[in-house]
């Protein structure tokens, strides 16, 4: 599949100790919520909130924020809040917001692809309050599985 330069998405993402976390699901589906969950409790420093410019380098998918919501995150009932942000930051894992009812009970390897890009995917519940702590335990087991299944347990059971 060839993607084009670059393509806006409804999405935001964050970085984690280095590594991007794409949170994408429709409007109303808790982007920005977690975005800020993640900022807050986990260290997560933001790329971009409500629209990101999506390209590839060199097979990586790298999420940049749109021009017009540089550093700019927003909280739902309350308003848009000025972050520190990065300009751009390398994807190492896909969110896919849906209903709680719709979240597994155990991941079954799945990619998230743009372009020649592919990352893991996850589908999660934005406001789970053991949501953040998913991503954070995918993230390190992501990182130290080997590239076969493209990191996920046959079984469901990892070692971290």
């Amino acid at each position: 599949m060839v993607s084009p330069d670059s393509e806006t998405r409804h999405a935001s993402a964050v970085q984690i100790n280095g590594r991007g976390v794409l949170l994408f699901g429709p409007s109303g589906s808790g982007k920005s919520s977690l975005a800020a969950r993640l900022i807050e409790h986990c260290g997560a420093v933001l790329i971009g909130d409500d629209r990101l410019t999506l390209q590839v380098r060199d097979q990586k998918m790298i999420a940049s924020p749109h021009e017009s919501l540089l550093g700019l995150l927003e909280l739902r009932g309350f308003g848009l809040v000025r972050r520190p942000y990065i300009e751009a930051g390398t994807i190492h894992l896909a969110i896919d917001l849906v209903a709680r009812a719709d979240v597994p009970r155990m991941a079954a390897p799945d990619t998230f692809e743009y372009g020649e890009a592919s990352v893991a995917r996850l589908a999660l519940h934005a406001h789970d309050s053991t949501t953040p702590i998913i991503i954070q335990t995918a993230l390190k087991t992501l990182n130290a599985a080997a590239a076969e299944n493209n990191g996920f347990s046959d079984d469901g059971i990892y070692e971290i």
